[in-house]
């Protein structure tokens, strides 16, 4: 789902937090993208630049806590957090994409510890827009792929690693894109059949097991820098979304906490800088 508008949520973060207590009292809130320098060819996406979130020890990568209890859609699904990008940071027309990264991971809190796959096979699904140029070739075969979103397990990413967020709109003030795209939860039903999030309605996604679930993500723009055929902005750093399934305030900051402890030992992105496109 994409929406905009104002944001209701009111930090309650101190600076890169690492005590945080909870992670199911935030409602409707945004993750802001900061563009530097605004607009302009080689310019960066940076993250959260005002520390309203805990980032990772050793990486610091940034880590959204939110809540599939929100009430946002159903038990399991949430379209928090969303993602704001100022006027002047982006210029109309440009679209911020996602690159899903790495794979699912889970917070099993009778074991106290982040295991690399889920207890019953569960995923996370989010659901990104499909690509102009594919709207445009009206192909039902692509536009399927697209809508059926992208899934993180344990195994790693199916679907489409890309997608658009959201087209910026040329404003002098405000936000260029605010955006709020629908996560949601997936697990088996009490017959063994893994849920649906695509099929409409509350009682499809399954009775997936309590818990925390974390997936990572990188935030990036196809827009061509002004002197070629180049990619404008520096892609984000990596991005790291914790969605909590039934955890209660203390049982969600225990992950929240080990979580911002942990040090990642998956393997170094490329050196930021402008990258030649090879796709959309």
């Amino acid at each position: 789902m994409l929406m905009s508008g104002l944001s209701l949520f009111t930090p309650v973060l101190t600076s890169h937090a690492q005590e945080i207590t909870t992670c199911n009292a935030f409602g409707h809130f945004d993750v802001t993208i900061d563009v530097d320098p605004a607009g302009t060819d080689g310019a960066s996406l940076l993250i959260d630049e005002g520390g309203q979130f805990p980032v990772e020890a050793g990486t610091g990568r940034t880590i959204v806590p939110a809540d599939f209890g929100d009430r946002s859609g159903g038990p399991h699904k949430t379209d928090d957090p969303g993602w704001v990008i100022k006027a002047g940071d982006f210029l109309g027309g440009e679209v911020l994409w996602f690159r899903a990264l790495g794979s699912l991971r889970f917070w099993d809190k009778n074991q106290q510890r982040w295991l690399n796959d889920a207890p019953n096979g569960e995923r996370i699904r989010y659901f990104g827009a499909i690509p102009p140029e594919i709207l445009i070739n009206e192909s039902a075969e692509d536009d399927a792929f697209y809508a059926e979103g992208t899934i993180w397990s344990g195994a790693g990413i199916e679907g489409p690693l890309e997608a658009p967020i959201e087209q910026a709109v040329e404003v002098t003030s405000g936000d260029a894109i605010h955006a709020h795209l629908d996560f949601c939860l997936e697990g088996k039903t009490a017959e063994g059949v893994m849920g649906d999030c695509t099929i409409p309605g509350r009682g499809y996604t399954g009775l997936p097991t309590i818990g925390a679930y974390m997936i990572e993500m990188q935030l990036f723009s196809t827009a061509v820098a002004s002197y070629g055929e180049q990619q404008k902005y520096i892609d984000s750093p990596p991005i790291k979304v914790l969605l909590n399934n039934g955890l209660v305030a203390n049982e969600c900051g225990a992950a929240i906490n080990a979580s911002s402890s942990m040090i990642d030992s998956s393997a170094a992105l490329p050196a930021a800088g402008i990258l030649i496109m090879s796709g959309p």
